[in-house]
């Protein structure tokens, strides 16, 4: 009795300050590294925002690539039609935290002239390209807890250049308050390469801000904690791409083009650390002590964090 309840409190304490950052991204087959949010810039194509803390509300300046997002150094090459793969943590060595809430993608055309380690991404126009939310009576979100890759698609007939990739998860913990929902949002500069050498049309677009409102099914979701309930995406439609492309709802409720742009898939760490086990077979040891007690009570983070977290804090 005495373990389970110092076990609780130490979920409790965990689930409050549960934040994060890409820590990783996979484009073209070559790793680069993210920087530590608030901390020493490093040479990446993520750029760097000043915080673990979530965004919150849909207006303002973090809604765009995070709060205090900085220009990154490198602009990396990627091919139209590959996939791309990244990863989250709460902070060095620790794994994400969150398990509810969608994980969506949308890319945004650098004007001609520009380049995307110069250009304000507030000033540009995003089509979305992939969507994923839940898997059953899950989250596709939670599979990032184990420290596994979260995967989707280039479009593989969008025009070439450099474009800012927007990555983004809403965690819906506390979004069944209005002004709840927790934005952790992720810009990558690249550019595109084996792709169309045309100007080619990518609708529908919005802005960000400006993409969502306060008010939206995705947004505020005050059944979300009920048995049953279906998710609804936020803001635009999978963008059709040049002569457009049809769009089918997967099992993992996500919704994903069949041709020009790329579906959404979570997937398990090709590597893991670990000391070889009684059996002689190496074990998973992948993250802290704290992150390994989170993971070994399905779903306790959604529920612990709506029970203590504090009211939500308008921008």
């Amino acid at each position: 009795m005495l373990f389970s309840s110092v076990f609780s409190l130490f979920a409790l304490a965990a689930g409050v300050s549960a934040h994060g950052y890409v820590k990783s991204i996979v484009l073209d087959g070559k790793t680069y590294k993210g920087p530590v949010a608030g901390g020493a810039k490093i040479a990446s194509p993520i750029r760097q925002i000043s915080t673990t803390s979530p965004w919150k509300g849909v207006t303002g300046a973090g809604m765009t690539c995070g709060r205090d997002a900085k220009a990154a150094s490198i602009v990396a090459p990627v091919t139209a039609g590959s996939t791309v793969s990244l990863k989250w943590e709460d902070h060095p060595g620790d794994t994400w935290n969150h398990d509810m809430g969608p994980l969506i993608e949308y890319m945004a055309k650098v004007p001609e002239g520009q380049t995307a380690d110069k250009v304000n991404p507030a000033n540009l126009d995003w089509f979305k390209i992939a969507q994923v939310g839940q898997d059953g009576k899950k989250w596709v979100q939670a599979k990032l807890m184990t420290d596994q890759s979260h995967t989707f698609k280039i479009p593989a007939g969008i025009q070439n250049g450099h474009y800012i990739l927007r990555h983004e998860i809403v965690a819906l913990h506390l979004a069944d308050k209005k002004g709840g929902a927790e934005f952790y949002t992720s810009c990558i500069q690249v550019n595109v390469k084996g792709g169309s050498s045309a100007k080619v049309s990518t609708t529908p677009t919005v802005k960000f801000p400006g993409g969502y409102s306060a008010s939206e099914a995705g947004i505020f979701t005050p059944n979300v904690f009920n048995n049953g309930f279906k998710y609804t995406f936020p803001g635009p439609a999978i963008a059709k791409i040049g002569g457009g492309s049809t769009v089918k709802a997967n099992a993992n409720n996500s919704t994903t083009p069949t041709n020009n742009s790329g579906k959404t898939t979570t997937t398990k760490a090709s590597t893991s650390t670990g000391k070889p086990s009684a059996t002689g077979k190496t074990s998973s040891n992948t993250g802290s002590v704290k992150s390994k007690c989170r993971r070994a009570i399905a779903g306790w983070t959604s529920r612990m964090q709506k029970r203590v977290a504090p009211a939500p804090v308008s921008e």
